[in-house]
C-alpha cells in the first residue's frame, strides 16, 4: 500500500514537473528544460508504461533516439541506466554491431602487416 502510493505521489509530481516544464519552454530563465527532463525521468523510472511510450517513440523518431543515446554515453551512470531501458530493440543491435566491428578495427590496426 505503501509503496503503491509512493509511485502515484511520484508520478504525480512528475507529471507537475512536465507541465511546469512546458509552460516556462519559453521564458528567458532556463527552467522549462531541466523541468522537463526531471519529469521524463521520473516517468521513465516509476512506470512500465511510461518506458514503453518512449521507447515508442525513440523507435518511430531517428533523431531523437540518436539524441537519447548520445545523451547516454554522457549522462552519470543512474541517468545513462534509466535512459538505456528505453532502447528500442532496433537500436540496441545496431549499438553492439558497431561496437563489435570498432573492437574488429582497433584489432586489426595493432597487428604488423606481413
Amino acid at each position: 500500500m505503501i509503496t503503491n502510493l509512493r509511485q502515484w505521489a511520484i508520478l504525480g509530481f512528475a507529471f507537475l514537473c512536465l507541465i511546469a516544464g512546458l509552460a516556462t519552454i519559453w521564458l528567458p530563465i532556463p527552467t522549462g528544460v531541466p523541468l522537463l527532463a526531471l519529469g521524463a525521468f521520473l516517468v521513465i523510472a516509476n512506470s512500465r508504461t511510461g518506458r514503453n511510450a518512449v521507447r515508442r517513440l525513440r523507435k518511430a523518431i531517428g533523431w531523437l533516439d540518436h539524441a537519447l543515446v548520445w545523451l547516454e554515453d554522457r549522462a552519470s551512470r543512474p541517468f545513462g541506466r534509466v535512459l538505456k531501458t528505453t532502447r528500442p530493440l532496433m537500436t540496441r543491435h545496431r549499438r553492439k554491431a558497431e561496437e563489435a566491428s570498432i573492437r574488429q578495427k582497433a584489432g586489426r590496426d595493432n597487428q604488423p602487416e606481413i
